[in-house]
């Protein structure tokens, strides 16, 4: 079975890339995962502006808003963010 590949907006790129190194594990992790099970529900859904769903998975310290695009196989990560 082919996995997606994970697609990333800038914003959730820069966040990524200036994570500490825990943050940066965790994100990893999830990757790993989402790539192997695209349709596994995050933790809450809410809808962009153009109505589409949007996944919502929390972590420890993060909070990751994706969508699974099954017609490409790849699940874009729209924004990441901090947990408060």
């Amino acid at each position: 079975m082919r996995l997606y590949q994970t697609v990333f907006s800038r914003q959730a790129l820069h966040f990524a890339a200036t994570a500490d190194d825990d943050t940066f594990a965790e994100i990893n992790q999830w990757v790993d995962r989402i790539e192997r099970m695209p349709s596994a529900p995050g933790d809450y859904t809410e809808q962009d502006a153009d109505g589409r769903e949007l996944h919502v998975t929390v972590l420890h310290q993060i909070a990751i808003l994706y969508w699974p695009d099954h017609a490409t196989r790849e699940v874009r990560v729209i924004q990441i963010e901090a947990n408060h």
